[in-house]
């Protein structure tokens, strides 16, 4: 056993012992302190005590490797304190014992806590909660757009619990900005996570920890009058050929039958009779849940037999797709490119001196909607029959009565959006006179 006074240069010059095997230097001067070599080269400083008297068992405590922060002065101060509880019958090896388990429940509970908000992220509960929507939510793809467009941007893997009823106003507030409709749906949409973090992991996120007791709710505002007029109607139009496929006759269709954007993007092959010039949206994609029936004119007939064909596996027939697999999305884009034709449009005409060029004022595709529905009713076609050609909800019933009702007034529906498509046609064509609208790009 090596004995002699422990410094730096007599550390280092320690031997290595072989394999398996430690080599040791006690301290001339501290009985007790010694430093340890294994067979590869690792240096390390110990005490080695008992406590009880000859016939008790020896231990020893490592007190840290040979370098920064111990050197063989730090060490030997170290180890002077831990001899000292020796002397008054305190175990160093239990209380380090004592250390190590307690530093290791700390990581314990440390790494079980990452663990719980991992499971709270922001992005993977609304996963879990969009999942849940697809089976119970029939517009869960609207919730699921504005999730995926104004809420995981911004709180991403932010677990819930860390996100603060400030920081979830000033998101609704940015939104609102740009859409009050939109923040109010933020608002529904966030308030619906919560509260599926509540039910499907109760103990890691009581609801006491929700922060919608101080969220303000959103003000949808007033109710929308917007409309396009004749001008932009045609503006529209024109830009629609701009556009091409497969937005283009998209938004032709918007104008020509009253249907909402989602219906039409989402239409499917199986649902078009052409012959019978018919078209029938299931229950499942109409915002009552009810199936609706839509005459074709001869112009919104001629852009759907104009329309590509794209096959696609497992019967998926949409009608408008780019893959076979999926209809097509993208659609702020699209109205961004829209907006573009429009403009580019109205410039040509000012270029062709037919008119000065103005100002366009903003609109959403929603206001052709109301577009359509405001030259129905100029054209004096009955406000029931108004609202059958728009979908509203009826009092559908089940057997021989619902399957009238999806039908009800054929002859006036027909004849109306005939009447609109002639109106349409001529506003096309910056004439008061109706004329015959071609459907073609």
């Amino acid at each position: 056993m090596a004995v002699g006074r422990i410094t730096k240069r007599a550390v280092d010059a320690i031997t290595a012992p072989r394999a398996g095997k430690r080599a040791y230097l006690w301290d001339d001067t501290l009985k007790g302190f010694g430093c340890m070599v294994t067979d590869q080269g690792s240096r390390s400083y110990l005490i080695q005590y008992r406590i009880g008297g000859r016939g008790s068992p020896t231990r020893r405590v490592t007190i840290g490797r040979h370098g920064s922060p111990w050197t063989p002065d730090t060490a030997r101060t170290r180890a002077a304190e831990l001899l000292e509880q020796v002397r008054r019958k305190v175990d160093p090896f239990d209380a380090q014992r004592e250390a190590l388990a307690t530093i290791q429940a700390r990581a314990d509970e440390a790494e079980a806590a990452e663990q719980a908000l991992a499971k709270l992220a922001f992005n993977v509960v609304a996963d879990g909660y969009v999942a849940l929507a697809k089976k119970s939510l029939r517009r869960w793809k609207e919730q699921e757009a504005i999730i995926d467009r104004d809420l995981r941007p911004v709180f991403g893997n932010t677990p819930l619990p860390s996100i603060s009823a400030d920081e979830i106003n000033e998101r609704l507030g940015i939104i609102a900005e740009r859409s009050k409709s939109a923040a109010l749906k933020s608002h529904v949409a966030l308030r619906a996570i919560f509260a599926h973090a509540h039910t499907k992991h109760r103990k890691l996120f009581p609801t006491a920890r929700s922060p919608f007791g101080e969220v303000d709710r959103p003000q949808s505002g007033s109710k929308r009058e917007r409309h396009l007029d004749r001008r932009e109607q045609r503006l529209t139009w024109e830009a629609c050929k701009v556009l091409g496929w497969p937005f283009g006759p998209v938004y032709k269709l918007l104008l020509l039958t009253g249907a909402r954007l989602r219906e039409v993007a989402e239409a499917r092959w199986s649902e078009l009779d052409l012959e019978e010039a018919s078209w029938l949206i299931p229950g499942n994609r109409m915002k009552n849940g009810e199936p609706h029936w839509i005459p074709l004119s001869p112009a919104a007939l001629a852009i759907f037999k104009d329309l590509p064909r794209i096959a696609g596996k497992d019967g998926k027939d949409f009608v408008f797709t780019t893959n076979g697999e999926t209809p097509v999305s993208g659609f702020s884009r699209a109205k961004a490119r829209l907006d573009k034709a429009m403009k580019a449009v109205e410039a040509d005409d000012a270029r062709d001196g037919e008119r000065e060029p103005l100002a366009i004022e903003q609109f959403v595709i929603h206001d052709t909607r109301r577009t359509f529905a405001r030259g129905c009713q100029r054209a004096g076609t009955p406000p029931e029959v108004v609202e059958r050609l728009l979908g509203h909800r009826t009092e559908t019933e089940s057997g021989v009565k619902g399957v009238y009702q999806v039908y009800a007034y054929e002859p006036e529906r027909r004849a109306a959006l005939d009447k609109w498509a002639d109106t349409l046609a001529a506003t096309v064509a910056g004439s008061a006179r109706v004329v015959k609208l071609r459907g073609a790009a």
